[in-house]
């Protein structure tokens, strides 16, 4: 590996932790205090993950020429001035002329927030960082990082990690690194992980190596300060609407179920008798018809009978006297049955009556089912419109619709993340190029002030363009997870849509079931109206012709002495038998298909009868399913009436787990320190080298530079 970029790279690790310290100043406090300070823990690792040594770069706000500072260390170094450092019992006393001082202590406990691990694998065979040097095969590299449970401190909370590495492309092919950023810096690619506050991390980098090295991983720890702001106005108003159209929904199906037990009460109570009346009443007519049908028989029989006499008698006047006795008994037996067939008549009148009085307590209303359907068709539309709802919260929340957001005014956000990677990349360059610029410079003697406070500018630019894109990455991560929080509960809405479709499409087959029987009793009264207004005038004509049938018996007398008169009109009599014979066959023909037509109304009203059981049943389960509908309604408005606060948590408790809260900067070295501003860990392993040969070591003795000198104080060089 080449020295020169070795010595390049330990450089800008110190030049980076150095960049990431702000000052300020501080009014001059007691003595006992302690000064107002910043710390910068620079953790040197032992190539698995164990903290071999830490040192503190604690940077004091000198006033009145005094600074007190507090700590267990093994041993201190003034990195400012000459001044000597008085340093006993964990505290540290300094007096100097300078505003700002530095000093440097090791510290006797080598406790850390985070506990490291890392392991070496070589085609599936674990090697230490010692004997994997110089390997080639199949490499893996698995790091985890955890809360180390011994030390008392919020920074594993508090703090994200930035832990960076690169492998060189010229050994290094087929790199992986899942949830890595990678970047190409010269002929090396860079592994970047970001580790959010009160985080953990496995992870797993792979590839294929020949005489394998490595630079040091390096781990930064920072307190992030992130001003995001997230403008969830739209959101929290579609929420309302949600939380709305639940209530809505509840109130909608409160009402299809009091008007399912409303149509069940009156399938029940009011279709159900009149159909057992209706079919009690079509009994009784059919019995009554049967008599009917039997009187109609015997005066068709009778009228058949007569036409035959009135013949015989055209045709015998002359045995006028011997037929009159035969005539007399034949009057009185046709006499006799009058009473039979009146009776018979006034019988089915009244039962054609009670039929039509039944038929008018039927009564079957579609009100309600207009009310049911409506109902339903209401509650069908706000299902719809919470589907929509739910449809426009996920085309509005998603990170691509944040994006278009974003580029229609005007920010590209796609764009600025690559340009700020570019823009990182190139800085970088011209770091090395400047830091090449430095060493040239410095091996000569000549000042390089200016150029070096380029490079400290360069690299501020670079860390906020990473923040920058660590914002944005942050952004999408959580717009993602809320979207697909969203995309559950439109399924869900999706689904109920779908059976309450199916639901309505019942209701609406119901309802027409109902109508049809409606118009079908309609029909059914209509022809029974007609029927006993009809037969009123039947049995007006049977009364009249018993009367006549008296009138004969009772003249009788007044026929046999008229028997001459009757010879003459015997012929105008056998007409008018012939006459009442084809009528009382008419008569008979029309009683049978009456028979034949209640018998049809009994087996109507049967089924009928029937039907209605089933209609019950229906409306029972209706009922059952309307009340199951209303209950959970009343479930979802319970669960999310609340949604919209929860919702509004949750975006609070997001972004404190990104940005770490905001808890107050304490010190890592002791709590005695009351006054820090800010705290840094600048953690790193050594590289991974292939140890160079005897003859390669025989070097002259170096000229080292200041930053070689302060590199080799950590052991970097």
């Amino acid at each position: 590996m080449n020295r020169h970029n070795v010595l390049a790279i330990k450089i800008i690790s110190v030049i980076l932790a150095l960049m990431m310290i702000s000052t300020s100043v501080l009014t001059a406090g007691a003595a006992e205090q302690g000064s107002e300070k910043e710390e910068v823990a620079y953790v040197n690792l032992n190539s698995d993950g164990s903290v071999d040594e830490i040192n503190v770069v604690n940077i004091l706000t000198v006033s009145g020429g005094k600074a007190v500072d507090y700590g267990n260390y093994a041993s201190v170094r003034n990195m400012t001035t000459t001044d000597d450092i008085d340093y006993s019992n964990g505290r540290v006393n300094i007096s100097t002329n300078t505003d700002k001082l530095y000093y440097e202590g090791k510290l006797e406990d080598n406790t850390i927030p985070w506990d490291i691990s890392i392991q070496y694998y070589i085609d599936g065979v674990k090697y230490s960082a010692n004997e994997i040097a110089g390997k080639s095969g199949a490499l893996k590299i698995k790091i985890n990082i955890k809360q180390n449970k011994d030390c008392k401190n919020n920074f594993f909370k508090g703090y994200a990690l930035q832990l960076t590495m690169s492998l060189d492309t010229d050994n290094c092919t087929n790199i992986k690194a899942d949830g890595a950023t990678i970047a190409n810096v010269g002929s090396k690619k860079q592994l970047t992980y970001t580790i959010l506050p009160d985080k953990g991390a496995d992870l797993e980098v792979t590839a294929d190596v020949i005489d394998f090295e490595m630079d040091a991983v390096t781990i930064n720890g920072i307190k992030l300060n992130l001003n995001v702001e997230i403008d969830d106005k739209e959101l929290m108003e579609q929420v309302d609407d949600l939380i709305d159209a639940v209530g809505k929904l509840d109130d909608g199906a409160g009402k299809i179920n009091d008007s399912a037990s409303t149509l069940k009460s009156s399938v029940q109570n009011n279709l159900q008798n009149g159909v057992s009346s209706l079919a009690g009443g079509a009994s009784e007519m059919q019995s009554k018809a049967g008599d009917l049908k039997s009187g109609a028989t015997a005066i068709d029989s009778g009228a058949k009978s007569l036409e035959s006499g009135s013949e015989t008698l055209d045709n015998g006047v002359r045995s006028l006297q011997n037929g009159v006795g035969q005539l007399k008994n034949g009057l009185k037996t046709l006499n006799s049955k009058s009473s039979d067939l009146t009776t018979g008549s006034a019988q089915i009148k009244s039962a054609l009556i009670t039929i039509q009085t039944s038929l008018e307590n039927v009564s079957v209303s579609t009100d309600k089912l207009s009310e049911l359907t409506s109902a339903s068709s209401q509650i069908k539309s706000g299902i719809a419109d919470l589907v929509a709802g739910v449809q426009a919260l996920e085309q509005n929340a998603g990170w691509q619709s944040y994006k278009n957001l974003m580029l229609a005014n005007g920010l590209d956000i796609d764009a600025l993340k690559e340009s700020n990677s570019q823009a990182a990349q190139n800085i970088q360059g011209m770091i090395e190029t400047l830091n090449t610029q430095i060493a040239q410079l410095e091996i000569t003697g000549a000042d390089t002030s200016s150029i070096q406070a380029q490079v400290q500018q360069l690299k501020s630019l670079a860390a906020l363009l990473a923040a920058n894109n660590a914002n944005i990455s942050g952004t999408e991560s959580y717009l993602n997870t809320l979207n697909e929080n969203i995309g559950s509960l439109l399924k869900g809405a999706a689904a109920l849509q779908t059976n309450y479709n199916e639901f309505d499409l019942q209701i609406s087959t119901l309802a027409d079931s109902i109508t049809e029987l409606a118009y079908n009793m309609t029909l059914l009264k209509s022809g029974i109206d007609t029927l006993v207004n009809n037969y009123v005038t039947l049995d007006s004509g049977v009364n009249e012709y018993t009367v006549g049938v008296a009138q004969i018996v009772s003249g009788y007398d007044e026929i046999a002495n008229g028997a001459s008169t009757l010879a003459s009109g015997s012929s105008e009599l056998v007409l008018g038998t012939k006459s009442l014979n084809s009528g009382t066959g008419e008569l008979l023909s029309g009683i049978s298909q009456f028979y034949d037509a209640a018998g049809t109304l009994k087996n109507g009203t049967e089924s009928l009868g029937a039907g209605v059981e089933d209609l019950l049943k229906g409306a029972a389960v209706l009922n059952d399913g309307t009340s199951s509908l209303k209950t959970g309604t009343s479930q979802l408005n319970s669960k999310t009436s609340g949604m919209n606060t929860e919702i509004s948590n949750k975006i609070n408790s997001l972004l404190d787990s990104i940005s770490g809260g905001d808890s107050k900067t304490v010190s890592f070295v002791s709590k005695k320190n009351t006054r820090v501003d800010s705290v840094q860990f600048v953690i790193k392993t050594p590289a991974i080298e292939i140890p160079e040969t005897a003859a390669q070591n025989v070097q002259k003795e170096e000229h080292l530079n200041f930053w070689q000198k302060l590199l080799r104080l950590f052991g970097w060089y």
